[in-house]
């Protein structure tokens, strides 16, 4: 394990940047606060520095024929190398008080859903879509000054390197409400007295554990409260995170429709509104909430 404390200065390869070497930036800062990163292809000079990263066929480099792969076949790339070194003691820089599995939990999420995409960018491997999708890696890259500008490319560099850290600071925080999510979920799951139905008493992220301990698949729909208890959201549970389709979906004869004709069908006279799909709907008031959820089941 290498000691933080030694770390003074970095250093990367200068001109064009990718998401890798930007997003490996971000994560160091983290954890070393706002450094210096000198960028050069000078062997010389990064020679000198403590830890240099997406040149040099070092530790923190994958341009080498024996570069490292993941279990699941996705390469290695500088930030992929970086987390996997340092990135448990970001995730401790937000919470000191995290248990380890948590810890794991979010530095497990964070590789799965940003960092192994941008790797396997970086790295040439094709992730296929049937529609164009816009990346981080395709983000990041329009950072760089186009090829008629005058702009300095480690101004640019530094710009984004700052979104990237917006980026990866927000990823970790909700995360970390996610586990501090918890323990309502769990309140609200064993409360029940309607098994398809779960109701938070606040706002807050629920479908990955709920996933977890309804184990038999019994909940259809959660409600919670928005802010100020103004209204209040009855939401389908997804079959899995990843996916759209739901478990039930909300009753089909207001999908799309209006307050005043949602009213109207189900006999009360506060519905916000439907989605047209079925995946969540709203009414101003708990009692009317309910009632959509139930009339769904």
């Amino acid at each position: 394990m290498i000691n933080e404390k030694n770390i003074k200065t970095l250093g990367t390869h200068n001109g064009k940047f990718h998401a890798d070497d930007v997003m490996a930036t971000a994560i160091l800062r983290l954890l070393l606060g706002d450094i210096k990163v000198t960028r050069t292809r000078d062997e010389t000079i990064l020679s000198q520095l403590d830890l240099v990263y997406d040149i040099s066929l070092g530790e923190f480099d994958h341009h080498q024929l024996n570069k490292e792969i993941r279990e699941n076949h996705i390469p290695y790339a500088a930030c992929g190398l970086v987390w996997r070194e340092f990135g448990s003691r970001v995730i401790q820089k937000f919470n000191s008080q995290l248990e380890e599995d948590d810890i794991t939990l979010i530095f497990d999420y964070v590789d799965n859903h940003l960092l192994q995409g941008i790797d396997a960018t970086d790295n040439g491997v094709d992730i296929k879509s049937e529609i164009k999708v816009t990346s981080i890696s395709d983000i990041i890259q329009n950072f760089n000054p186009t090829w008629d500008s005058n702009d300095s490319k480690d101004e640019a560099f530094e710009e984004a390197t700052q979104y990237a850290t917006e980026v990866i600071k927000r990823i970790i925080s909700r995360q970390i409400s996610v586990i501090k999510a918890r323990s309502i979920v769990d309140d609200a799951f064993q409360n029940r007295t309607i098994k398809e139905i779960m109701v938070l008493k606040s706002g807050c992220p629920w479908l990955h554990h709920l996933l977890k301990i309804d184990l038999n698949n019994e909940v259809l729909f959660v409600i919670s409260p928005d802010d100020t208890n103004a209204e209040y959201k009855v939401q389908t549970v997804k079959k899995t995170v990843d996916t759209f389709e739901a478990r039930k979906d909300i009753l089909e004869s207001i999908r799309g429709k209006s307050s005043e004709e949602i009213n109207s069908i189900l006999q009360i006279n506060d519905a916000i509104f439907c989605h047209k799909t079925g995946f969540i709907a709203s009414a101003k008031s708990m009692e009317s909430a309910l009632k959509i959820a139930h009339l769904s089941i």
